[in-house]
């Protein structure tokens, strides 16, 4: 009698994890309609646990996002067959106030033409325009609190005559009508791009030392294979200096578009884990051969390695309900802006640049330290951006110093390379962010040399 219970009970456990391992997500469009629905397939939950959250901030963004605001008509789905409304609860998600029931799905909408309406960052948002939908996952995608790590199969539907790419499993071959993706865990699902429609030109770049596309939704005439061209040599530039490539592929999304208003801005471009995003204006589309036009690429490209694949704490794991707040913001800029621009496209003139943003500062950023002007940055680096240019210009300079002393103490045999490689070596052997009294010591060990004065320099407020 005993085996019999624990085989019944070896039984249930087994079924029951099995049957938690994934969450179905299925992403209904239909074409030109500017609202996408997004339904969630789970094992049966309480009501009581069931709690959806809709991401306020996303790994680089540096700032508050009130996503919530584009969502309506959340629903929950009981196994009973009941259909229950969802309730905004005192923060950024839903819950479902029917007390005993058991959900198995929920569904809600999502407003994009709100969404690119409301924010003025051009970089922030979802597009919906004729022949296209462009999705950025930590816009539209929420979650079950408790399931982010809970790996995902993606089911994209829209119009049969759409073609649809995503930045998941980049290919020149799109299927139309409907298509699925798999993720890890919800982190990588709201990392992903998706672009949908006849309008999205994609481009496989030749030559490429891992696979390289290039997709882009244009209101102009543009060159796609000099997007590709600029792409690959940046690659290039970035695996020279690196010694090494991160990225199982690579993915340049572009958007040229038509201005919604003179308020909205389209000057910020987005890094992700295997791609980056550029939400641009008609002004700046790519029609000729330009080589120092790769400087963005470079940039965002870059991120890649440092702080996609090596962070200090609060970059990763991240937290999804709020903007967290993060310390280190300069060195995830400021290392990269000094490697990008300095060494790899050789531009030393950059040092003046970094130096006349801290100088002409406004005294409320002159007097924080730069762990106090990180965290202030870790919502508003964008919205005053006299915060974010001086948070990757202290970071620069820090970087440069360091720079200047492993050569001398070395002899020229070791450089910042060493350091920012054993940030990467470092987060790989220890699969964990590093705290921020680590990263001294850790750049020190890795280079040989004590960078402790430097780095305690760099630490304090701006005096002028």
């Amino acid at each position: 009698m005993k085996n019999i219970v624990l085989l019944i009970f070896m039984f249930i456990y087994l079924n029951v994890s099995f049957a938690q391992n994934t969450i179905s997500y299925t992403l209904n469009h239909t074409p030109n309609s500017n609202k996408i629905t997004v339904e969630l397939t789970f094992d049966n939950i309480s009501v009581n646990r069931a709690k959806l959250i809709i991401p306020r901030s996303a790994p680089g963004t540096y700032e508050l996002t009130n996503y919530i605001a584009f969502i309506n008509n959340v629903k929950g789905y009981t196994s009973s067959g009941n259909v229950l409304k969802g309730v905004v609860g005192d923060g950024s998600f839903f819950t479902f106030n029917e007390k005993g029931q058991v959900l198995k799905r929920i569904s809600y909408e999502v407003d994009i033409n709100k969404m690119e309406i409301n924010l003025l960052g051009s970089f922030a948002s979802s597009k919906a325009r004729e022949n296209y939908l462009g999705i950025l996952g930590y816009s539209v995608f929420g979650f079950i609190e408790g399931f982010e790590n809970e790996s995902i199969v993606l089911k994209v539907q829209t119009h049969k005559d759409w073609s649809i790419f995503s930045t998941l499993k980049p290919s020149i071959q799109r299927n139309k009508g409907t298509e699925l993706y798999e993720a890890d865990n919800f982190a990588l699902l709201a990392d992903a791009q998706l672009l949908l429609g006849d309008a999205v030109q994609v481009y496989q770049v030749s030559d490429s030392k891992i696979p390289m596309f290039v997709a882009v939704y244009s209101e102009t005439a543009i060159n796609i294979e000099e997007i590709g061209r600029r792409g690959l040599v940046s690659l290039n530039k970035l695996t020279e200096y690196f010694g090494y490539i991160p990225m199982p592929h690579y993915t340049l999304c572009y958007e040229f578009l038509n201005p919604v208003s003179d308020m909205h801005n389209y000057g910020f471009s987005m890094e992700h884990l295997n791609s980056m995003t550029a939400s641009l204006d008609v002004s700046k589309a790519v029609l000729r051969p330009k080589e120092k036009a790769i400087g963005g690429i470079v940039h965002h490209m870059g991120h890649s390695w440092l702080p996609l694949r090596s962070y200090g704490t609060g970059y990763k794991p991240f937290e999804w309900q709020t903007a967290p707040i993060i310390e280190t913001i300069w060195l995830n800029e400021g290392f990269i802006w000094y490697v990008s621009y300095y060494h790899i496209l050789e531009n030393k003139a950059i040092l003046q640049f970094f130096k006349r943003t801290i100088s002409q500062a406004p005294k409320y950023i002159q007097d924080k330290s730069l762990k106090e002007l990180s965290v202030l940055g870790s919502t508003q680096y964008s919205l005053d951006f006299r915060i974010g240019k001086n948070l990757f210009s202290r970071g620069a300079l820090l970087a440069h110093d360091l720079d200047l002393l492993i050569q001398k103490e070395t002899n020229g045999q070791k450089s910042f390379k060493d350091a920012i490689l054993g940030l990467l070596k470092w987060t790989e052997a220890n699969k964990r962010a590093f705290k921020y009294d680590e990263i001294e010591a850790i750049m020190s060990e890795y280079t040989g040399v004590d960078l402790s004065n430097v780095w305690h320099k760099w630490q304090k407020p701006i005096k002028n």
